[in-house]
């Protein structure tokens, strides 16, 4: 860690949260940034809501720390842009050209255009710190296939697939055929670049196969296409890396419980009764679905559950705190990875405060920032070596 970081670290930080984004999961990401917001420890760090609109268009006020403001977007707050000033990362209002110097980026989005490596490959571009999985790897986490593809070489066990664009769609026989060969019927479709259970879809038969990839067509670039897991059960669980240790660290493991074929969005986020209207509950979202945390596990299944985590992680980025998903056949136990969520709901928090080592959800929201600082580090100098000139210097 740097003189830069150490000082930064030994003062309250002030952090640009960022929410909302052209997203299917747009309001999920408000509702996750704002149980975020409420867990950060006020002592070490100064919040700054940065709400982001369905143009991608950054706004920040004050009051956009109150979520009964967002219907679903908020209105009143000015438009602001960051940038690296004579005085570090700021954020500045476009009309009054008023400057707000930050530390660190903080991004609480799910789906494109800001879990994918965007937004992440912006703040990169200007030299300012953002929290969890680098641009790279955070557009290799959101692509379904892909990260099946590496983890898969990194040992960890994975389903077979079939990919469909609108190309492949064109021709439906030979599709069907080729997914009944590869893969089966039943079987999954969904979009190979969402979260959430998004745009989920069961093809029971040959004729309700085209369709379904048409229909995650109108919503994602690229269907993937995975045999259905009979008596299946889930499991998933967070991951962070520690610095000190130069280690993986585990959260709980969490299995949800489900009555559905498949675990819809709706019954991910939606399933919490009452509640006042415009209020918002802790409780919303996730925290209300149905789940054993630190399930009783055959020793073996809890071991491969940590191999592959670890595997996939390392893989993957270790960076941030994402959280893997994986699949099981509860008759066979056999274990397949599923997904990885770089910027999991709520990021999780729940896993890790049941964790063998217990993380609070403000020591959560710390460790991100820091790592974030230690990892950052804009360059001021020519970057070109001496035996790469072309130029005159």
């Amino acid at each position: 860690m740097d003189q830069a970081v150490d000082n930064a670290l030994g003062s309250r930080l002030r952090v640009a949260v960022l929410f909302g984004g052209a997203s299917q999961e747009h309001d999920v990401s408000v509702v996750s940034a704002h149980q975020l917001m409420d867990a950060a420890d006020v002592r070490r760090v100064e919040i700054v809501p940065v709400y982001t609109d369905f143009e991608n268009r950054f706004f920040s006020a004050p009051f956009l720390r109150d979520i009964r403001r967002f219907k679903p977007k908020p209105s009143g707050a000015p438009e602001v842009i960051f940038r690296w000033s004579e005085r570090g990362p700021v954020m500045q209002e476009l009309v009054s050209g008023d400057q707000t110097p930050i530390d660190c980026v903080l991004p609480v989005f799910h789906g494109p255009f800001g879990e994918d490596g965007r937004l992440q490959g912006h703040f990169e571009l200007l030299g300012i710190p953002v929290t969890g999985f680098a641009a790279g790897s955070s557009a290799m986490a959101m692509r379904k296939d892909a990260t099946k593809a590496l983890v898969k070489l990194a040992g960890v066990n994975v389903l077979d697939h079939v990919t469909a664009n609108r190309a492949k769609l064109a021709n439906p026989k030979a599709l069907v055929a080729e997914v009944e060969a590869k893969v089966g019927l039943p079987a999954i479709v969904k979009p190979a670049n969402l979260g959430s259970s998004i745009g989920v879809g069961l093809a029971k038969t040959a004729q309700d196969l085209p369709a379904l990839v048409a229909y995650v067509l109108a919503q994602d670039n690229l269907a993937i296409i995975e045999p259905q897991v009979q008596n299946l059960v889930e499991y998933n669980i967070a991951m962070r890396w520690d610095a000190a240790t130069q280690d993986v660290k585990l959260s709980a493991i969490e299995r949800p419980k489900s009555g559905a074929e498949l675990l819809d969005f709706k019954e991910k986020y939606l399933s919490s009764g009452g509640g006042t209207k415009g209020a918002f509950l802790p409780s919303e979202g996730m925290l209300s679905l149905t789940r054993d945390i630190n399930p009783d596990l055959p020793p073996e299944m809890k071991a491969t559950i940590h191999d592959y985590a670890r595997r996939a992680f390392v893989t993957l980025g270790h960076r941030g705190a994402p959280r893997i998903d994986f699949m099981s056949n509860r008759e066979t136990g056999e274990i397949w990875f599923n997904e990885i969520n770089a910027i999991p709901g709520s990021y999780g928090f729940f896993l890790w405060e049941a964790a063998e080592e217990p993380l609070l959800f403000p020591e959560l929201v710390q460790h991100l920032i820091e790592e974030a600082l230690a990892g950052s580090v804009k360059r001021f100098d020519d970057p070109v070596p001496q035996g790469a000139y072309l130029l005159p210097r």
